[in-house]
């Protein structure tokens, strides 16, 4: 019959007797493609043809005019090769062996890797070694025709495995028996192929299909059975010889069902494979010539054949499996790298928002930032090390810079806060400080709590928040970790000392020992001893320490400032001279000797006009130094211009120095102060921003913004700001003064005289803390000069005379001792047993040097006054001035009866009490400089005690 290829639309002619009732499934030579093929219902089936005869090969004739196919000669399975002819009857002699190489025209199975090795002939023809397997043998079974597909594919899945060795594998010869398949599910013979290849019926495979039948009653299949597929089956199964195809093996359990025996020509023998069990062998069959007439198979029964098979055959499927294991890995590989291609690059984490907040003005600040972030970053730590000022400010642009280049580098954030708290000190303003608090936490969410990030943390509270309590427990949780290295160890002992400076000197000192031990090369350490030996009043132990450092480094200008710093504190300004004066020599034009050497004229010495020629020699060689340090020059050179009464030179040289530094808070300074002298405030107000949170002293900030408000004429917001301060500052007397005059230029005469009464009380020989030298730099009573008169507006009358009072308060801390001893004259005329007006006029006939004059009027003050403590303090230093040093003793003790924190008292009656035991002097002394370590006076004292 004629039949086309339902994939590949190729026409074929086909034998009716190849094709059963229900049909058998033919492949297409070309295409390969498999397909149902059922008889023509007009054709008349064939007569019976005796079992025995071979049934004729499926071929596939090409029909004229459709697609040729590959080889004309291709039987039902193409690519397998043509059934291969029925085994002769019993007794039958066999045909001749073909010779190699004859009739090629059909292919087998394996045609694309050659001819396999003809079958050897055999002394009986094949028998289904199947046929009766369900029952035990009962004799010498006969051998039959071998399946080797099935013993390829393995047993049924009910097929028991594990059965012990088999015997030889001879061959016995027997009659052939008709090879018989049945259902696996009813045990119903399959006679149709294609239920023999799913090996089950077709009523079995509809649902609800009844159960097997036991083995022993299922019947047998005709031999003639033209299936070409068996049921898939347990791989685990192995073969045995001939001989044992119909009799089991002793110990061997019987099969659960008939195989199916399967023409030789479709599947030929690959050799056996290596089976979990012994079970009934197979015949071994082997390669056939793809061309010419097919031989019967022919059984082998050499055992170390089939060992050999064995082998070779499990050694293929290994490497099978391997092979297959290595090509999944490498294409699972391949199928990942193609996802992570698709799904791109992975996703970066977010930058905290506060490095996106510092990141684009340091962009525009380092607009080409050489090498690598790693470089920069090494940069800094290497100027961190180095642990001088101007390095610190070098560190803090590497770090910058550092992460610019690397937004993602906390290391960068830690070496910046680093080098800002070194570098800066209390002279950070609050915008950076929040900034850099901020960058901390984002570093530490990101990072954790490392110790770099812990250090720079406690170093930033140190220097700008006075709170040593916030930055003690860093440390102590540093020190908790036993894996830090020796040199954060040493860090934060540093912290910790520092921490303790104003509260135990022997705690300090214990941690900075401990520093020195762990990291002897810490510069800073030499500092901070000396710090320690500063708070505790111990000026000679402090200048000895840094003495021998700067002889063992000379260059170290830390070290060199704080020594020069500690002589003007204790009234030595010609020591420090001397300090700055051997550096120059030793290091013509060094800029950190000679500046230096100028403040000292115009802040200590008061010779501005000095100041101003050694200033303006240093600008004729401005070529020699940096932008910065041109720009602090002129800063200084300002700030001596206006102490010196040259207002347009100051503004000239501060305006210039803010063109070489933008922002530069000494400068706006210098400009609102002009300004202010000038009675512009528009021109003031424009620069206060630009000194505000800079000045390292808050009370001092607001003392301006509220003497701006006065000359704005907002004298209640001045009032405010001015009570501010003194929240701020309680030792802040022009605050206290200022605060009057604010409320008095509101007319609140009361609110006025409780400020003014409160100022008259406090300690009357500082109007304010100073520092010797600043870069921030003020006149002295600069904050209360311009404020004249506005007391005075509040008389009601001649008879009034508390306006008079106040004002030559006022004018007596404005230094004006003329126009004060008017006015305190004034009110005596009016009460003549005016305490506070006899209290200061002693106080201004000490400061004119007429000790009788002051004597007699303190004691007319304490007389007046029993319960003023200012009376009782002018009347007691009068007597020290007159040598009455036991009335002087009782007269401040009753001083700080009334005022303990009097520290003018408290200093002048130390300074009387040395002379009978220095300890107990110097402890009253030490006590004054913890109170206030700004008191300048009580330090003094103490260094001369020491000499």
């Amino acid at each position: 019959m004629r039949i086309v290829c339902q994939k590949c639309a190729a026409a074929y002619a086909i034998d009716d007797k190849l094709i059963t009732a229900k049909g058998v499934r033919a492949q297409c030579p070309r295409c390969r493609n498999l397909q149902l093929v059922r008889r023509d219902p007009s054709a008349v089936p064939a007569a019976g043809a005796p079992a025995s005869q071979p049934a004729a090969p499926v071929t596939l004739t090409p029909v004229s005019g459709a697609a040729p196919a590959a080889n004309p000669a291709d039987d039902l399975f193409g690519d397998f090769g043509a059934p291969p002819p029925a085994a002769p009857a019993p007794g039958a002699a066999l045909a001749p062996k073909p010779a190699r190489g004859e009739g090629r025209s059909a292919s087998d199975l394996f045609g694309d890797f050659g001819a396999m090795p003809s079958p050897a002939p055999a002394s009986a023809p094949p028998v289904d070694p199947f046929a009766n397997v369900g029952a035990p043998a009962s004799g010498g079974g006969g051998a039959g025709a071998e399946d080797p597909l099935l013993d390829f594919l393995g047993p049924p899945p009910s097929a028991p495995q594990g059965l012990e060795s088999q015997p030889s594998r001879l061959a016995k010869p027997a009659a052939a028996k008709p090879a018989t398949s049945g259902c696996r599910v009813c045990q119903k013979p399959l006679t149709d192929s294609f239920d023999q290849a799913l090996g089950i019926c077709d009523d079995c495979r509809q649902p609800g299909s009844a159960q097997a039948p036991p083995a022993a009653s299922r019947p047998a299949a005709p031999a003639g059975s033209s299936d070409f597929l068996p049921p898939m089956a347990d791989l685990g199964g192995g073969s045995a010889s001939v001989a044992q195809a119909s009799e089991p093996a002793p110990g061997a359990e019987p099969r659960s069902g008939a195989r199916v025996p399967i023409s030789t020509d479709i599947i030929p023998d690959m050799g056996p494979e290596p089976r979990s069990g012994l079970r009934a062998s197979s015949p071994q069959l082997g390669a056939e010539p793809r061309s010419g007439s097919r031989s019967a198979p022919v059984l082998v029964t050499d055992g170390r054949s089939r060992g050999g098979k064995g082998g070779l055959v499990a050694g293929l499927v290994g490497l099978v499996v391997v092979g297959g294991g290595v090509g999944g890995y490498f294409l699972y590989q391949q199928q990942q790298e193609a996802s992570r291609r698709q799904a791109g690059p992975p996703p970066v984490a977010a930058i905290p928002d506060a490095v996106q907040a510092v990141l684009p003005r340091w962009k525009l600040k380092y607009l080409e930032i050489p090498g690598t972030s790693a470089e920069r970053l090494a940069q800094g730590q290497q100027q961190l090390a180095r642990d001088e000022r101007f390095a610190y400010a070098e560190a803090e642009e590497s770090f910058q810079q550092a992460l610019v280049l690397d937004p993602t580098s906390d290391a960068a954030i830690a070496g910046y806060v680093q080098a800002l708290a070194l570098g800066r000190g209390a002279r950070m303003d609050d915008a950076t400080f929040q900034e850099a608090r901020a960058l901390l936490s984002a570093a530490e969410s990101r990072s954790g709590r490392t110790a770099p990030l812990l250090l720079a943390h406690a170093n930033l509270l140190l220097a700008r928040s006075g709170q040593p309590e916030q930055a003690r427990p860093l440390a102590e949780e540093l020190l908790a970790r036993a894996e830090l290295p020796d040199a954060q160890k040493a860090e934060a002992h540093l912290v910790l000392g520092r921490t303790w400076l104003s509260s135990s000197r022997e705690l300090a000192r214990s941690h900075f020992d401990s520093a020195q031990k762990l990291s002897p090369d810490i510069k800073r350490l030499h500092y901070y001893r000396a710090l320690a030996h500063v708070s505790g009043g111990e000026y000679s132990a402090a200048l000895d320490t840094l003495r021998k450092r700067l002889e063992s480094s000379p260059k170290d200008w830390e070290s060199l400032a704080l020594t020069a710093r500690i002589y003007q504190e204790v009234g030595e300004p010609a020591e420090a001279r001397k300090l700055y004066e051997a550096r120059v020599k030793a290091e013509p034009g060094e800029l950190r000797a000679l500046l230096p050497l100028a403040m000292l004229r115009y802040q200590a010495e008061g010779n501005a006009a000095g100041a101003v020629r050694d200033l303006r020699a240093l600008m004729k060689n401005r070529a020699r130094y940096d932008g910065p340090e041109v720009a602090e020059v002129l800063v200084h050179l300002a700030a001596a211009e206006r102490t010196a009464g040259s207002q347009d030179a100051a503004v000239k040289s501060a305006e210039e120095a803010l063109q070489l530094v933008k922002g530069l808070p000494e400068a706006h300074l210098q400009l609102f102060l002009v300004a202010l002298g000038r009675r512009d405030a528009e021109k003031a107000r424009t620069h206060l921003p630009g000194f505000r949170g800079q000045l390292e002293d808050g009370a001092l900030e607001k003392v301006l913004e509220g003497r701006l408000l006065l000359l704005e004429k907002k004298p209640l917001e001045a009032l405010e700001a001015f009570q501010e301060a003194v929240k701020l500052d309680a030792r802040r007397l022009d605050a206290q003064l200022l605060a009057g005059v604010a409320a008095a230029s509101a007319r609140r005469r009361d609110d006025a005289f409780r400020a003014l009464h409160q100022a008259l009380q406090s300690d009357p020989l500082r109007l304010e803390p100073r520092p010797a030298t600043s870069a921030y730099w003020l006149r002295p009573r600069e904050t209360v000069e311009g404020v004249e008169g506005a007391i005075l507006a509040l008389s009601e009358g001649p008879e009034d005379p508390s306006p008079l009072l106040y004002e030559g308060l006022l004018r007596f801390h404005q230094h004006q001792f003329d126009a004060a001893e008017r006015h305190l004259r004034s009110v005596l005329e009016v009460d003549a047993n005016n305490a506070g007006a006899l209290a200061y006029r002693s106080l201004i006939a000490l400061q004119r040097g007429a000790t009788a004059d002051a004597r007699r009027l303190g004691e007319r003050a304490a007389a007046a006054g029993r319960q003023m403590p200012v009376s009782h303090l002018a009347h007691g230093l009068a007597l020290a001035e007159a040598r009455q040093v036991e009335p002087a003793k009782r007269a401040l003790r009753d001083a700080l009866a009334l005022a303990p924190t009097l520290l003018s008292a408290q200093a002048r009656l130390a300074q009387l009490e040395s002379a009978r035991g220095k300890d107990v002097a110097r402890d009253t002394l030490v006590k004054v400089v913890g109170l206030d370590p700004a008191y300048l006076p009580a330090k003094r004292m103490l260094y001369l005690l020491e000499r």
